[in-house]
């Protein structure tokens, strides 16, 4: 009896040094979640922009604005012309940008989206001159969405980024990274008229024979992701150039390696060596 009960408390112990540990495993976890959150949010002298201000139409006069949580969305022309604001916190809970929403807002430069953001609609953000990035998950980008925006550098959009339609990018001459998921199921012609500058990219599977046309300076390209589901011969509109590299999904690597065409960009890698995308193509 005394040894059943010996093994018993053996085993009770074991049971809470495992609990023990899996909490304080969890406790980290929390900590550096929690840690991520705070970077997120705005520190310092904040304007926080509430239903009340909506109503009364009342304009935020600091620098950094943080939209209430209880807002789902931004509504039609609601900053239009604000050229106090320079940096804005948009939570998960808003699902919509409506059209002119930010337009004019020039002195713009920092767009926080905690997403994932449904719709930014039409001219949401058109002449916001001096923002610098588009980074988050959103899922619809209207007609002339970020038009103007000419200090815009870098877009990088989320697993559910699903319709960029025309003019959303227009004129914005020094963008150089669009970075898209193989989500991405229309694409608008003249969506990135105006952006010569361009110099890396993704073209998901859907328009891998039409997207290459739709870019106005191919001889600035420097990196090249290819989101496709098979090999495909090089489209007409695709020029290929010595200082440009090629991702492409590591199951046909070989492929596109051995193609006489395809062969004459600088290199040709595997997508498992990139950044931002798995072996398949995937977003990671």
């Amino acid at each position: 009896m005394k040894v059943k009960y010996y093994l018993l408390s053996i085993t009770v112990m074991g049971m809470l040094t495992a609990c023990s540990g899996e909490k304080k495993e969890g406790s980290d976890t929390t900590a550096s979640t929690e840690k991520k959150v705070e970077a997120d949010q705005p520190t310092g002298d904040v304007f926080i922009y509430t239903s009340e201000h909506r109503h009364e139409k009342t304009q935020p006069d600091k620098a950094k604005v943080l939209i209430s949580k209880k807002l789902g969305s931004i509504n039609t022309n609601e900053f239009k012309g604000n050229t106090t604001m320079e940096e804005i916190w948009i939570g998960e809970q808003v699902q919509h940008i409506a059209a002119g929403a930010f337009e004019g807002c020039t002195n713009l430069k920092k767009l926080h989206i905690a997403g994932p953001l449904p719709v930014i609609n039409d001219g949401a953000f058109v002449g916001c001159s001096a923002l610098e990035e588009l980074h988050g998950d959103v899922y619809t980008i209207g007609v002339d969405g970020f038009k103007g925006c000419t200090s815009l550098k870098s877009v990088i959009l989320g697993e559910h980024a699903y319709w960029i339609r025309v003019g959303a990018f227009e004129g914005c001459k020094n963008l150089k990274k669009i970075i898209l998921a193989d989500t991405m199921s229309k694409l608008e012609d003249g969506a990135f008229e105006g952006c010569t500058a361009l110099e890396e990219l993704s073209i998901p599977n859907d328009f891998k024979n039409r997207m290459f046309g739709m870019l106005p300076n191919q001889a600035n390209l420097r990196k090249v992701y290819l989101l496709t589901t098979e090999f495909y011969p090089v489209p007409k509109n695709c020029q290929p150039n010595k200082q440009c590299t090629l991702y492409v999904p590591d199951a046909f690597l070989k492929q596109f390696q051995g193609d006489e065409q395809w062969s004459q960009f600088g290199s040709i890698v595997p997508m498992s060596k990139s950044q931002y995308y798995s072996a398949e193509g995937f977003l990671k």
